[in-house]
């Protein structure tokens, strides 16, 4: 796998005819549209803002993992669990579902790896946490709503994405080779730009 390069091009999501002599090509297949879709990424990345998008493109159900609750408390499987089946054929699984993954990763059809540069999440997730104390309002379970002085407190989104955006890098190479998503369609996007092309390839 290429850096920066996609598991499955957009580019090929798209039917291409070609004119040769006054006469048109066989248009190169789409591949099928997915109806059940895994998205993951580094803290702060915008997974739950690209799972809302892609959601309502496909008129699927959007499954927040973290307003789920802590994924080591008991019964959080059994959760993920009925949210699956309440979403019935079509949803949008927003988050690496740990401790679920049986659950969740057999019945999904595509997967979505959003693997921003260091510098990217910092943008996003310190713009998210400034919107969040001026407005005083959460936004799913995102809730935090620490002025800026209190950002390096341990569990604050701001930290947490520093400390482990180099941990997520390497998780998400490492998820894009098991076998168990080897059925899926494969996305890896190093930019923004890459995933809100791939977005706008999604019709129904």
């Amino acid at each position: 796998m290429v850096a920066g390069h996609l598991v499955d091009r957009v580019g090929l999501d798209q039917s291409v005819q070609r004119t040769v002599m006054g006469m048109t090509a066989r248009p190169v297949p789409t591949r099928p549209v997915p109806e059940r879709v895994v998205v993951v990424g580094c803290a702060g990345s915008g997974k739950t803002t690209l799972a809302r998008e892609v959601a309502a493109r496909l008129d699927a159900r959007h499954i927040e993992r973290d307003a789920l609750g802590d994924d080591e408390a008991p019964g959080f499987a059994a959760l993920v669990a009925a949210a699956v089946e309440a979403a019935g054929r079509r949803w949008v699984f927003d988050g690496a579902p740990y401790n679920a993954e049986a659950l969740v990763y057999p019945r999904a059809d595509a997967l979505v790896a959003l693997d921003y540069p260091r510098r990217v999440v910092w943008r996003r997730v310190v713009a998210r946490s400034l919107r969040l104390w001026l407005t005083r309002r959460g936004d799913g379970a995102h809730t935090s709503t620490f002025p800026p002085w209190r950002w390096w407190a341990p569990t604050h989104p701001v930290r947490w994405a520093a400390q482990t955006h180099g941990a997520r890098h390497a998780e998400i190479a490492a998820l894009l080779a098991r076998p168990e998503v080897a059925h899926m369609q494969r996305f890896r996007f190093t930019s923004p730009r890459q995933a809100a092309t791939w977005l706008t390839s999604l019709h129904r």
